[in-house]
Protein backbone atom coordinates (compact mmCIF):
# COMPACT_ATOMS: atom_id res chain seq x y z
CA UNK A 1 0.00 0.00 0.00
CA UNK A 2 2.76 2.45 0.92
CA UNK A 3 4.44 1.55 -2.37
CA UNK A 4 1.41 2.86 -4.29
CA UNK A 5 1.72 6.24 -2.62
CA UNK A 6 5.33 6.66 -3.78
CA UNK A 7 4.58 6.15 -7.46
CA UNK A 8 4.06 9.51 -9.17
CA UNK A 9 1.16 10.14 -11.50
CA UNK A 10 3.58 10.58 -14.41
CA UNK A 11 5.19 7.21 -13.64
CA UNK A 12 1.75 5.63 -13.58
CA UNK A 13 0.87 7.17 -16.96
CA UNK A 14 4.14 5.85 -18.39
CA UNK A 15 3.32 2.37 -17.07
CA UNK A 16 -0.21 2.62 -18.48
CA UNK A 17 1.26 3.56 -21.89
CA UNK A 18 3.31 0.34 -21.66
CA UNK A 19 0.16 -1.70 -21.00
CA UNK A 20 0.42 -2.10 -17.22
CA UNK A 21 -3.19 -2.53 -16.06
CA UNK A 22 -2.10 -2.43 -12.39
CA UNK A 23 -0.87 1.15 -12.91
CA UNK A 24 -4.33 2.06 -14.23
CA UNK A 25 -5.89 0.51 -11.13
CA UNK A 26 -3.65 2.61 -8.87
CA UNK A 27 -4.49 5.80 -10.79
CA UNK A 28 -8.18 4.85 -10.66
CA UNK A 29 -8.04 4.27 -6.89
CA UNK A 30 -6.22 7.55 -6.41
CA UNK A 31 -8.61 9.76 -8.41
CA UNK A 32 -11.96 8.03 -8.88
CA UNK A 33 -13.69 9.51 -5.84
CA UNK A 34 -12.46 13.11 -6.27
CA UNK A 35 -13.34 13.00 -9.97
CA UNK A 36 -16.82 11.68 -9.15
CA UNK A 37 -17.23 14.54 -6.67
CA UNK A 38 -16.16 17.03 -9.33
CA UNK A 39 -18.53 15.54 -11.89
CA UNK A 40 -21.34 15.44 -9.33
CA UNK A 41 -20.88 19.15 -8.67
CA UNK A 42 -21.69 19.78 -12.32
CA UNK A 43 -24.27 17.05 -12.96
CA UNK A 44 -26.04 16.65 -9.58
CA UNK A 45 -26.39 12.94 -10.32
CA UNK A 46 -24.22 10.33 -8.62
CA UNK A 47 -25.04 7.59 -11.14
CA UNK A 48 -24.19 9.73 -14.18
CA UNK A 49 -21.06 11.06 -12.48
CA UNK A 50 -19.74 7.59 -11.68
CA UNK A 51 -20.50 6.39 -15.20
CA UNK A 52 -18.75 9.35 -16.84
CA UNK A 53 -15.66 9.02 -14.65
CA UNK A 54 -15.48 5.28 -15.31
CA UNK A 55 -15.74 5.99 -19.04
CA UNK A 56 -12.82 8.44 -18.79
CA UNK A 57 -10.62 5.72 -17.27
CA UNK A 58 -11.76 3.23 -19.92
CA UNK A 59 -10.82 5.72 -22.65
CA UNK A 60 -7.42 6.28 -21.00
CA UNK A 61 -6.78 2.55 -21.21
CA UNK A 62 -8.09 2.20 -24.76
CA UNK A 63 -6.01 5.17 -25.98
CA UNK A 64 -3.00 4.60 -23.73
CA UNK A 65 -0.41 4.90 -26.52
CA UNK A 66 -1.67 8.40 -27.35
CA UNK A 67 -1.02 9.93 -23.90
CA UNK A 68 2.62 10.88 -24.51
CA UNK A 69 2.29 14.63 -23.90
CA UNK A 70 0.50 14.52 -20.53
CA UNK A 71 2.60 16.40 -17.98
CA UNK A 72 -0.03 17.29 -15.36
CA UNK A 73 -1.91 14.04 -14.89
CA UNK A 74 -4.32 15.37 -12.26
CA UNK A 75 -5.28 18.35 -14.42
CA UNK A 76 -5.58 16.04 -17.44
CA UNK A 77 -8.01 13.79 -15.55
CA UNK A 78 -10.13 16.71 -14.36
CA UNK A 79 -10.20 18.21 -17.85
CA UNK A 80 -11.19 14.83 -19.31
CA UNK A 81 -14.07 14.55 -16.85
CA UNK A 82 -15.08 18.16 -17.51
CA UNK A 83 -15.15 17.46 -21.25
CA UNK A 84 -17.16 14.28 -20.69
CA UNK A 85 -19.68 16.24 -18.62
CA UNK A 86 -19.98 18.91 -21.31
CA UNK A 87 -20.52 16.25 -23.98
CA UNK A 88 -23.09 14.51 -21.84
CA UNK A 89 -24.98 17.74 -21.12
CA UNK A 90 -24.99 18.70 -24.79
CA UNK A 91 -26.59 15.38 -25.67
CA UNK A 92 -29.01 15.18 -22.72
CA UNK A 93 -29.77 18.76 -21.68
CA UNK A 94 -33.59 18.48 -21.69
CA UNK A 95 -33.47 15.35 -19.52
CA UNK A 96 -30.95 16.94 -17.19
CA UNK A 97 -33.01 19.99 -16.31
CA UNK A 98 -35.24 17.81 -14.10
CA UNK A 99 -32.55 15.91 -12.24
CA UNK A 100 -31.81 17.10 -8.71
CA UNK A 101 -30.13 14.14 -7.07
CA UNK A 102 -27.91 15.20 -4.15
CA UNK A 103 -26.46 11.90 -2.95
CA UNK A 104 -23.45 11.71 -0.69
CA UNK A 105 -20.47 10.39 -2.66
CA UNK A 106 -17.92 10.27 0.13
CA UNK A 107 -18.50 7.01 1.99
CA UNK A 108 -15.48 6.64 4.25
CA UNK A 109 -17.28 6.82 7.60
CA UNK A 110 -15.66 4.95 10.46
CA UNK A 111 -18.13 5.47 13.32
CA UNK A 112 -21.67 6.83 13.61
CA UNK A 113 -20.27 9.97 15.26
CA UNK A 114 -17.76 10.50 12.47
CA UNK A 115 -20.52 9.96 9.95
CA UNK A 116 -22.66 12.65 11.53
CA UNK A 117 -19.82 15.16 11.76
CA UNK A 118 -18.73 14.53 8.16
CA UNK A 119 -22.29 14.78 6.88
CA UNK A 120 -22.84 18.05 8.71
CA UNK A 121 -19.57 19.43 7.43
CA UNK A 122 -20.27 18.29 3.86
CA UNK A 123 -23.71 19.86 3.98
CA UNK A 124 -22.31 23.14 5.30
CA UNK A 125 -19.49 23.26 2.75
CA UNK A 126 -21.82 22.13 -0.05
CA UNK A 127 -24.40 24.77 0.86
CA UNK A 128 -21.70 27.40 1.03
CA UNK A 129 -20.30 26.41 -2.37
CA UNK A 130 -23.82 26.26 -3.85
CA UNK A 131 -24.45 29.80 -2.60
CA UNK A 132 -21.38 31.08 -4.46
CA UNK A 133 -21.50 32.05 -8.13
CA UNK A 134 -21.07 28.86 -10.18
CA UNK A 135 -17.49 29.33 -11.42
CA UNK A 136 -16.33 30.77 -8.10
CA UNK A 137 -17.75 27.77 -6.24
CA UNK A 138 -16.24 25.38 -8.75
CA UNK A 139 -12.79 26.96 -8.43
CA UNK A 140 -13.06 26.96 -4.63
CA UNK A 141 -14.02 23.28 -4.58
CA UNK A 142 -11.28 22.25 -7.00
CA UNK A 143 -8.65 24.06 -4.94
CA UNK A 144 -9.78 23.58 -1.34
CA UNK A 145 -11.60 20.25 -1.53
CA UNK A 146 -9.91 18.43 -4.43
CA UNK A 147 -6.46 19.95 -3.88
CA UNK A 148 -5.70 21.17 -7.40
CA UNK A 149 -3.21 24.00 -7.85
CA UNK A 150 -4.27 27.25 -9.51
CA UNK A 151 -2.34 26.21 -12.62
CA UNK A 152 -4.09 22.82 -12.74
CA UNK A 153 -7.49 24.48 -12.29
CA UNK A 154 -6.70 27.01 -15.01
CA UNK A 155 -5.75 24.19 -17.35
CA UNK A 156 -8.82 22.14 -16.45
CA UNK A 157 -11.31 24.99 -16.87
CA UNK A 158 -9.42 26.62 -19.76
CA UNK A 159 -9.08 29.90 -17.88
CA UNK A 160 -6.05 32.01 -17.00
CA UNK A 161 -4.31 31.58 -13.66
CA UNK A 162 -5.17 35.23 -12.91
CA UNK A 163 -8.89 34.45 -13.41
CA UNK A 164 -8.54 31.52 -11.00
CA UNK A 165 -6.87 33.82 -8.47
CA UNK A 166 -9.74 36.30 -8.85
CA UNK A 167 -12.35 33.57 -8.30
CA UNK A 168 -10.49 32.32 -5.22
CA UNK A 169 -10.37 35.87 -3.88
CA UNK A 170 -14.13 36.15 -4.37
CA UNK A 171 -14.67 32.77 -2.72
CA UNK A 172 -12.56 33.64 0.30
CA UNK A 173 -14.35 36.99 0.71
CA UNK A 174 -17.64 35.09 0.49
CA UNK A 175 -16.52 32.70 3.24
CA UNK A 176 -15.30 35.56 5.47
CA UNK A 177 -18.55 37.50 4.97
CA UNK A 178 -20.63 34.40 5.66
CA UNK A 179 -18.68 33.70 8.82
CA UNK A 180 -18.98 37.32 9.96
CA UNK A 181 -22.76 37.22 9.48
CA UNK A 182 -23.19 33.77 11.02
CA UNK A 183 -20.23 32.66 13.21
CA UNK A 184 -22.00 29.39 14.11
CA UNK A 185 -22.24 28.35 10.45
CA UNK A 186 -18.92 26.46 10.71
Amino acid sequence: MAEKEHISDLQLMEQIRKGNVHALEILFDRYYEPLCNFSFLLLKSADHSEELVSDVFIRIWQNREKHTKVTYVKAYLYRSVRNAVISYLRKNKPEFNDISNHENLLKMEVTPETLMVRQDLRKAVGAMIDAMPLKTGLVFRLHKVDGLSYKEIASTLELSVKTIENHMGKALRFVRDLHAKNPDYF
